[in-house]
C-alpha cells in the first residue's frame, strides 16, 4: 500500500494517540532532593560553592522552566543554599577518578517542604515525584556499525543512561529486543522519518512517552540526535558532539523539559 505524504501524517498522529497521556505506568522517584557531587575540598568556602552547585542540580530536576537560573526566587535560594541543607555527609573519592588528592564526594540532602514552600510562594512550576516512564530505543553507532544498545555488552553506556535518568528525574524503560521484537522493528526506523512501525511497537509497553535516540562516536566525543513522542506531538532536537555521559544527559533534558512542562503544576493550579 502507498502513502501519500498527507495520510502518512494523519497516521502518525492516530498512532500516536495510542500512546496514553496519562499512562498506567509511573513511579514514584526517590531522592529528588538527595545529590551527590565532588567537593574541591572540605574547605567552609568549597563546602558553600559545592552546596550552592548541589541545589542547582536539585533544583534543576524539579522546577517547570527553559532556563532555572532566570527566575528570581531560584537566584534567591542559590545565594542562601545552605540555609535549605538538612544534612550533608563527606566520602573519599577511589584515588583512580579524580587527581585532586583534597577533593572529597559530597553527599547533600535538602529540606524539601522548605524549599517546596520556597518555590510556591514565588509561583514557580514543580513537578512532584510522581513521574511517568519513558520507553527509551537507543541506537548506539561506532566505527560505521549500528546497533541497538545492550545493556549486557555495553556497561558504560549502561552507567551514563542510568546517570542521566537519575540528574533528571526521569524513570525510564527499556526495550525487551526479545526475537519478536527484533524481527519487528530495526535500528534504521529508530529516527526514521517515518515512525509508525517505532510506534506500533512501542504501544506493547503502555507508556505515554517514547524517546527514540541515535548517538554516534566521533573523533574522541559522541554525538546525539533525539525524538521524543509524547501528548500527540513529536519534538526532535541534537545536541553537539560531547562526552558520553553528557551526551545521555542532552537527550535526558530534552524529554525533562517536555514532561515538566506537561505534568507539572503550578501553585494557582
Amino acid at each position: 500500500m502507498i502513502f501519500t505524504k498527507g495520510k502518512q501524517i494523519i497516521l502518525l498522529a492516530l498512532l500516536l494517540t495510542l500512546l496514553p497521556v496519562h499512562g498506567l505506568v509511573a513511579a514514584e522517584v526517590k531522592g529528588l532532593y538527595e545529590i551527590e557531587l565532588i567537593a574541591r575540598s572540605q574547605s567552609p568556602e568549597d563546602r558553600e560553592t559545592a552546596i550552592k552547585q548541589a541545589l542547582y542540580g536539585v533544583l534543576n530536576r524539579i522546577l517547570v522552566a527553559d532556563d532555572i537560573s532566570s527566575i528570581p526566587a531560584v537566584q534567591q535560594a542559590l545565594n542562601g543554599a545552605q540555609h535549605y541543607v538538612k544534612q550533608f555527609q563527606y566520602s573519599l573519592i577511589a584515588a583512580d577518578e579524580y587527581s585532586e588528592t583534597d577533593a572529597r564526594l559530597i553527599r547533600v540532602e535538602f529540606d524539601e517542604d522548605q524549599l517546596l514552600a520556597t518555590m510556591r510562594n514565588a509561583n514557580v512550576g514543580i513537578w512532584s515525584e510522581i513521574r511517568p516512564e519513558t520507553l527509551v530505543w537507543l541506537v548506539v553507532e561506532e566505527d560505521g556499525r549500528r546497533q541497538f544498545y545492550n545493556p549486557d555488552t555495553m556497561p558504560e553506556f549502561e552507567n551514563a543512561l542510568a546517570l542521566a535518568s537519575k540528574v533528571k528525574g526521569v524513570p525510564v524503560i527499556l526495550p525487551m529486543l526479545d526475537l519478536e521484537e527484533q524481527q519487528r522493528i530495526s535500528v534504521s526506523e529508530v529516527l526514521s522519518a517515518d515512525s509508525r512501525n517505532l510506534l506500533t511497537v512501542s504501544a506493547r509497553y503502555d507508556v505515554p512517552a517514547v524517546m527514540a535516540g541515535r548517538v554516534t562516536k566521533e573523533a574522541g566525543c559522541w554525538r546525539g540526535e533525539w525524538a521524543f513522542y509524547f501528548d500527540n506531538k513529536i519534538k526532535q532536537w541534537g545536541a553537539d558532539c560531547l562526552p558520553l555521559k553528557a551526551a545521555l544527559l542532552a537527550g535526558m533534558q530534552g524529554a525533562y523539559a517536555e514532561l515538566a512542562r506537561y505534568y507539572g503544576v503550578k501553585p494557582q493550579n
